[in-house]
């Protein structure tokens, strides 16, 4: 017995079989059919499709044969795939590669055998359609060309089992996109006939499956000619747009309609996917969002900065008109009537406040006049928070509130203050210098019962005019009439001098002041501003720190500034005072601060001299290890 010889395309040949997924598969009838017929036209007791795969020869059907696979050395079917040619052989007893094969000695007992190569569409030879006899027999021609006709039609049925192997699985596949899609999805044929449906369709529409199936889209559609025009727009590729359907109760649905062509590569128009996505719950959240903004003073609203400059509010609350005399509608695809409406003094600062908040994604708060059509200057506070958009845009989501009121009653207080302050400065100005001669004995001896009564009138007169002193500052700072003369300063000399003008205070206190050695630098400041602003940190640094303590000042220039700090060893600032520590009138509270006096003003004043003067102020502390608050200067000469 000769064993068949190995093709040269083995491995390719392997690979071809197997893709086609027939090994170990169960019978079909369409392969059953097959051999039976050419059992009957070769009139053979055996006919079987056979499969050579490396190691065996399997039957993907067999008629007259149990057994389901032998082994590839013994397979007559081995030979016809090495020569890729047919093979017959009358009798095997007389042919030298099959007399002693044990398929011939024993059961089956082969003794005559034709077979056809099976060939995939690469022409592959792959196993063979053949017929057995045990009786030595020879075909006629007729069955010879017959058999071959079976053995091409079985292996064009090979391909075409696997197509549709993987159309169903396909088929499942979007049938399972179709159930797991979260929207209603709907497959239509050119002319809009509903095909299939999923799930979430039939609900949304109130349909069973076999109700919706044959219903045709323009007519679910509430809009006449919506559907065609949406076909003509596909031709160009997917289209979207917003629509309502009818449901089968009569309800009108709002959706948003997503429509894409079927359609293989050069091939016909097949149908159309249509995706509709509910929007009931986005028009009732719009509703309540209307709702609940129309009980709201003032204006919501979202803030579109495209990425051309070009601006939009695409959304507006009805208290835009309050705000700014327009209609939602009139702001919604372009902004410009809403910003023609800001006063011409505060238009730049708003612009930038807004271009800064792009930039660095930064919450938009602002104060600002608006000039409305009807009720004439107003003022308004808005606040928005940003967030980018994947296109570059940017879209703030904010309100904006009227404080005209809040601005009045601010103005009236101002003019109250300012106006006391002066009025009272003059005659204090003479019970204070009146008081001091007395107490200095200008007048003669003051009699020892009185002494101590006006050592406290003068004391507390000159409290109450450092009072006033600090009002008319913090007065002069809003209104924006304090003087600012800023120069190159050298600092060192500045700070000594600072050092020496607090030195009397802190002894009073027992508390030491010490200049930290450091670099000369240049500042730009206002000299007379800055000493203020010293005085006041080196006052309340020896005012909170115990006896025997000592206050640091010191001065590190770093890049493009220069930070000047004072650094304390009290008991530092509680946590629930830190936010209100440079508000007007903030004292920590009614016990250690008051007994230490002031006003409350002090580091109000300070921040605003130094937010003027270009520079900025804060603090660090924990409570019960000191404070240092520091102040940032731009260094001259250097870029910040």
């Amino acid at each position: 017995m000769s064993q068949a010889p190995i093709p040269a395309n083995e491995q390719e040949r392997l690979a071809a079989l197997h893709a086609l997924e027939l090994l170990d598969s169960p019978a079909e009838a369409m392969f059953d059919h097959i051999t039976a017929l050419a059992a009957q036209i070769c009139d053979t007791p055996i006919a079987l499709i056979s499969l050579v795969d490396a190691q065996r020869q399997w039957f993907k059907s067999r008629v007259g044969l149990d057994a389901e696979q032998t082994a590839r050395e013994l397979a007559f079917c081995a030979h016809a795939v090495a020569a890729d040619a047919p093979l017959e052989v009358d009798n095997a007893l007389d042919d030298a590669r099959f007399r002693d094969n044990p398929l011939v000695t024993s059961d089956p007992h082969i003794r005559f055998y034709a077979g056809m190569p099976l060939h995939d569409g690469r022409g592959l030879a792959l196993g063979t359609l053949c017929v057995i006899d045990r009786q030595p027999r020879h075909l006629d021609n007729h069955q010879r060309a017959q058999l071959q006709h079976l053995a091409q039609l079985t292996a064009e049925l090979f391909e075409l089992r696997l197509q549709a192997r993987r159309q169903a699985e396909q088929s499942a596949m979007h049938q399972a996109m179709l159930d797991n899609a979260g929207s209603a999805v709907l497959v239509l044929d050119p002319q809009g006939r509903v095909l299939r449906s999923n799930h979430e369709a039939q609900q949304l529409l109130g349909y069973s499956p076999a109700e919706l199936e044959n219903k045709y889209l323009p007519q679910l559609l509430l809009e006449p000619g919506q559907y065609e025009r949406l076909c003509i727009a596909c031709s160009s590729g997917p289209q979207s747009t917003e629509g309502q359907l009818r449901a089968r109760n009569g309800q009108h649905l709002p959706v948003r309609l997503n429509l894409s062509p079927i359609r293989a590569e050069g091939q016909p128009l097949q149908g159309y996917l249509l995706v509709a996505n509910d929007l009931s719950q986005r028009e009732e959240a719009r509703l309540r969002l209307q709702r609940i903004a129309a009980q709201l003073p003032g204006m919501v609203y979202q803030y579109l900065l495209r990425a051309d400059g070009s601006s939009c509010f695409p959304y507006a609350s009805a208290g835009i008109r309050d705000v700014y005399g327009c209609t939602p509608e009139e702001v919604s695809e372009d902004a410009g009537p809403l910003l023609a409406r800001l006063h011409p003094d505060d238009a730049p600062q708003v612009h930038a406040a807004i271009a800064r908040s792009a930039a660095n994604l930064s919450t938009w708060h602002q104060e600002y006049r608006v000039l409305h059509p009807l009720h004439g200057p107003l003022w308004v506070e808005g606040r928005a928070a940003p967030q980018r958009l994947p296109g570059g845009e940017t879209l703030w989501h904010g309100f904006i509130s009227d404080i005209s009121e809040r601005k009045r009653g601010e103005q009236l207080q101002n003019e109250f203050v300012s106006t006391v302050s002066h009025e009272l400065r003059t005659p204090l100005t003479a019970i204070a210098g009146s008081l001091g001669l007395i107490n200095g004995g200008a007048l003669g001896a003051v009699p020892e019962q009185m002494q101590q009564m006006l050592e406290i009138a003068q004391s507390n007169s000159q409290r109450l005019r450092k009072l006033i002193d600090d009002l008319l500052d913090i007065d002069k700072l809003v209104a924006g009439k304090m003087r600012f003369d800023l120069q190159p300063l050298a600092l060192r000399p500045l700070l000594e001098q600072a050092l020496r003008s607090n030195q009397p205070y802190a002894e009073h206190h027992r508390v030491q002041l010490l200049l930290l050695p450091g670099i000369d630098c240049q500042v730009s400041a206002d000299a007379q501003r800055l000493e203020q602003v010293l005085a006041n940190l080196l006052a309340n640094a020896a005012k909170f720190s115990s006896a025997g303590q000592s206050v640091e000042l010191a001065a590190v220039p770093t890049d493009g500034w220069v930070r000047i700090s004072v650094r304390d060893q009290g008991q530092g600032i509680a946590s629930d005072f830190k936010p209100r520590i440079f508000s007007k009138f903030a004292q920590a509270d009614a016990g250690d601060t008051r007994r230490q006096g002031g006003t409350g003003l002090g580091l109000a004043i300070s921040k605003e001299i130094i937010e003027h003067m270009g520079g900025r102020i804060g603090f660090d502390s924990v409570e019960g290890q000191g404070s240092t608050f520091w102040l940032d200067l731009p260094q001259v000469g250097v870029q910040p």
